[in-house]
């Protein structure tokens, strides 16, 4: 029998917002700020960034880790790590250079490919940190920092089960349709309103032809669609993990 690879991981999709509309030395400013935030959240959070599977993109990262970093480290300490050097860093800016960030988690199928990562969880958290409505609502907040989307899973297991500091309350539901992607998830946006945030979709589009067709946020819809992204890749010591923390 063929040996097809199969792991299960969590996925960190991020995204610094407004890199197309800068310089070239506006862009290697943002890549470098970009990588400080990152492990200097990792360090704050205890987590060892170095052991993440990364493929890099400019502007953001894909990073599948390995099993040995806990989620709820990642979830919970390591975004708010995220959200405080961006606070800190942003201080002294005028509000149109200021580091603004878009971050996804998705746990799920998640492995090493021939250009990158395949797997549920690589599209997901992709889909996820690139939706359109969200986008777009966070770049009509400039009070803004940053802003957590989680899959439907990670908010359930983590969340959900108190392995963090948050409240179920402190996210906001919400229905993704982004390409081949349809599924439930949370937001997390302490600067953004609820009122700005009931603006997003909170249930699937019906199609036409088909009558009503809605799912209501409540119910748990995953990604079946398996892709890879491109771009390089850095892995040192990956050790993929098969069992949810």
């Amino acid at each position: 029998m063929e040996n097809i690879p199969f792991e299960r991981a969590l996925v960190v999709s991020s995204d610094l917002r407004g890199y197309g509309q800068g310089t070239d030395k506006r862009h290697e400013t943002m890549q470098k700020t970009f990588v400080d935030l990152h492990e200097a959240a990792a360090i704050q959070a205890g987590l060892d960034r170095g052991s993440w599977g990364i493929q890099q993109g400019g502007d953001g990262e894909l990073a599948v880790l390995p099993a040995s970093e806990p989620d709820p480290l990642v979830v919970d300490q390591y975004v708010r790590a995220l959200h405080e050097e961006l606070v800190r860093r942003n201080a002294p800016l005028a509000p149109e250079e200021r580091f603004r960030l878009r971050v996804a988690l998705a746990f799920g199928t998640a492995y090493p490919a021939a250009n990158g990562y395949a797997g549920q969880a690589v599209v997901e958290a992709t889909r996820l940190a690139d939706w359109g409505p969200l986008k777009r609502l966070f770049g009509d907040s400039p009070e803004a920092h940053i802003v957590l989307v989680l899959s439907q899973r990670v908010f359930e297991d983590v969340v959900l089960q108190e392995h963090t500091s948050y409240a179920k309350d402190d996210f906001h539901p919400v229905m993704v349709q982004e390409k081949e992607l349809s599924a439930p998830a949370w937001i997390w946006a302490p600067e953004i309103t609820a009122a700005k945030l009931n603006r997003l979709p909170k249930k699937a589009p019906t199609e036409p032809g088909k009558g009503s067709t809605e799912k209501e946020i409540h119910l748990s819809q995953r990604a079946e669609v398996i892709n890879n992204l491109n771009g390089p890749v850095r892995a040192r010591e990956m050790n993929f993990g098969i069992t949810h923390k």
